[in-house]
């Protein structure tokens, strides 16, 4: 037999051992019931422990969210929930998109650091008695976002997707009754 016949044949049996032991160390059956994330376990799961947890977003209605940037609260709809929850919009002036976060862990001063490296202009005010900056985004649309001192930080950005939108005054309306709706 040649040198490349007896390469080929060892490839092909090595091959032939090789696919069936994959394949059989990835199927493999696992004990118990699927259920939906967040439930079960002996300590009553996440959504016992935290009940709040995917709440965040609820802070404040789609209806107030959708006054406060001009939209009908029929054009409005959330694009993602988490530890940040965004939504869309479409105003009088065009889409606009919001995006809330809190960050338990966070502080005002690191979002001032981190505006800071985006170099944006930061404004340091209170709203409803409460340390916050305003940061105004390099944006040609008026990008603009508050951040306040909130059981760590809590905060909200307005993204217009056109010019000719106040962001800054949504925003921070945003912040005010959020943070009316924690006193």
């Amino acid at each position: 037999m040649s040198r490349p016949t007896r390469h080929r044949l060892t490839a092909g049996l090595l091959a032939a051992v090789m696919i069936p032991a994959t394949l059989s160390g990835c199927a493999r059956t696992v004990d118990g019931a699927a259920m939906k994330a967040g439930t079960g376990g002996s300590r009553g799961g996440a959504a016992q422990q935290y009940p709040n947890l995917l709440k965040e977003c609820d802070v404040l209605t789609v209806d107030i969210l959708a006054k406060t940037v001009g939209a009908d609260p029929l054009d409005i709809q959330s694009t993602f929930v988490g530890a940040i929850c965004r939504w869309q919009a479409l105003s009088t002036t065009g889409l606009v998109d919001i995006t809330r976060f809190w960050f338990e862990q966070g502080s005002l001063e690191n979002e001032r650091k981190v505006a800071e490296s985006y170099k944006y202009k930061i404004e340091s005010r209170a709203i409803n008695g409460i340390a916050a900056i305003v940061m105004r985004g390099n944006d040609p649309n008026g990008g603009c976002g508050v951040a306040a001192d909130a059981a760590g930080v809590v905060g909200w950005w307005v993204n217009p997707q056109a010019p000719g939108t106040d962001a800054c005054a949504q925003a921070i309306k945003l912040m005010e009754l959020t943070l009316a709706t924690n006193s």
